[in-house]
């Protein structure tokens, strides 16, 4: 049977280390943060295991992702990330950091 959806695991393992990485976590602190093993990240990263829906929940919600992160098809994924890593990096920035970066923004929108 062909079904419309389907799990690519070594996509979502991929995604995985990329979303811990630019989180700047180790496997050893997302491990300990998600109540796993060190080596069971490094063979979820590996795609050597598969992880509950508990596990991923856990993971997404530690790395602060959108659970859809790991599962869009990659022509959307790019986009998606982009736009989640800029918000969720945005959000900590002091009111006189946002106003720099607007500026920023704008600077570059001229000169495209």
């Amino acid at each position: 049977m062909d079904y419309k959806y389907k799990l690519d695991y070594p996509l979502i393992a991929k995604r995985i280390k990329d979303a811990r990485k630019l989180s700047g976590l180790t496997q050893e602190q997302l491990a300990e943060k998600i109540g796993i093993s060190t080596n069971a990240v490094a063979k979820l990263e590996n795609n050597l295991m598969t992880a509950s829906l508990q596990t991923l929940v856990n993971i997404v919600n530690v790395l602060n992702i959108d659970m859809n992160t790991l599962f869009l098809p990659n022509e959307n994924h790019a986009q998606s990330s982009l736009n989640e890593y800029l918000i969720n990096h945005i959000q900590g920035l002091s009111t006189k950091d946002k106003e720099f970066l607007i500026y920023i923004i704008n600077g570059l929108q001229i000169y495209r």
